[in-house]
C-alpha cells in the first residue's frame, strides 16, 4: 500500500493542499480549491509545472462527486448520503464498487475490493489543521484516492 500524506494549508485564501510521503518535506502535489464557487472544485497539481492530473468536481449540497482525468474521462464518482448518522461513502472506479464506512466519530475510511481486502484507507489525523492518512492499493489510481480524501474533507469536515 502506498501512503500519503495530505495536508490542508492554512491561511490561504482559497482551500489548499499539500500531498507528501509521510515524513518527508518534498510536496508530491497540490490541491487548490476554487475561490467562490457554488459547489465544490478541486484541481491535483503536480509541481513545479503546476500542470493539473485530475480534477474534483462536486454537486452545491456536497452529496455527489466527480473525478475526472486530464482527458476529461470519468476515473471515479463518489456519492454521500444527504443525511446519516455515520459518515458513509459509495465509490465507483471503473466497474468496481465500493461502500466505506467513516463510523460517527472514527473518521476512517476504508474501501475493500471483492476478497475483502482494503485497496484504499483515508484517515483523518487530529491537529490543529486538518491532514489525512491516505494509503492505497499500488493498482488503484493514485488520483483518485487524493481526490477521494479532499471529497471526504469538503463533505463532512469543511463549515462552509
Amino acid at each position: 500500500m502506498e501512503p500519503y500524506e495530505l495536508s490542508q494549508v492554512l491561511m490561504s485564501v482559497a482551500t489548499f493542499y499539500e500531498v507528501r510521503r509521510p515524513g518527508e518535506d518534498r510536496v508530491l502535489f497540490t490541491v487548490r480549491g476554487e475561490l467562490m464557487s457554488p459547489s465544490p472544485a478541486f484541481k491535483l497539481l503536480e509541481p513545479p509545472s503546476n500542470d493539473a492530473v485530475a480534477q474534483l468536481a462536486g454537486n452545491f449540497i456536497k452529496t455527489k462527486y466527480e473525478v475526472e482525468g486530464k482527458g476529461g474521462d470519468v476515473l471515479a464518482r463518489l456519492v454521500f448520503p444527504a443525511v446519516a448518522f455515520k459518515k458513509t461513502l459509495s465509490l465507483t472506479v471503473g466497474d468496481a464498487k465500493y461502500e466505506a464506512d467513516g463510523g460517527v466519530f472514527r473518521g476512517v475510511f476504508q474501501c475493500k475490493d471483492d476478497k475483502g481486502e482494503v485497496v484504499l484507507e483515508i484517515s483523518k489525523e487530529s491537529g490543529i489543521r486538518d491532514r489525512f492518512a491516505v494509503k492505497m492499493d499500488d493498482a488503484f489510481p493514485r488520483e483518485v484516492g487524493l481526490l477521494c480524501a479532499v471529497a471526504i474533507h469538503s463533505r463532512f469536515y469543511e463549515i462552509v
